[in-house]
């Protein structure tokens, strides 16, 4: 009998999370942002959108697009582990590909 071949162990490990609550923290301190007013800007409660900051969770898929709406960052750069090698231009693009759906809550203004 032979024995399963094991996969090499990864090279590269991320933390997601964490990764994007560095990259959300990043932002809001750069910008000099309060908590509370991106929590009441995008109409969410501060709990939530402290518990992105801390990396306990994520945002739903329709408060991430109201964040990357909200910071004007291409998705890539909150999100992906591998924002080095992002092309911001096809992000935005696929962004905008995507088709609101109108059931979902009014979308910031612009």
């Amino acid at each position: 009998m032979q024995t399963p071949a094991v996969s090499p162990k990864p090279q590269f490990h991320c933390d997601c999370r964490a990764s994007f609550a560095t990259a959300f923290s990043n932002w809001r301190q750069k910008n000099n942002i309060p908590l509370k007013k991106v929590a009441k800007d995008l109409g969410l409660s501060i709990a939530t959108v402290n518990g992105w900051e801390l990396g306990k969770y994520f945002p739903t898929g329709y408060n991430f697009e109201l964040l990357v709406e909200y910071t004007g960052l291409p998705p890539c750069k909150l999100f992906c582990v591998m924002a080095d090698k992002c092309v911001p231009a096809d992000c935005l693009l696929a962004m905008r590909q995507i088709k609101p759906n109108p059931l979902r809550r009014k979308r910031l203004p612009r």
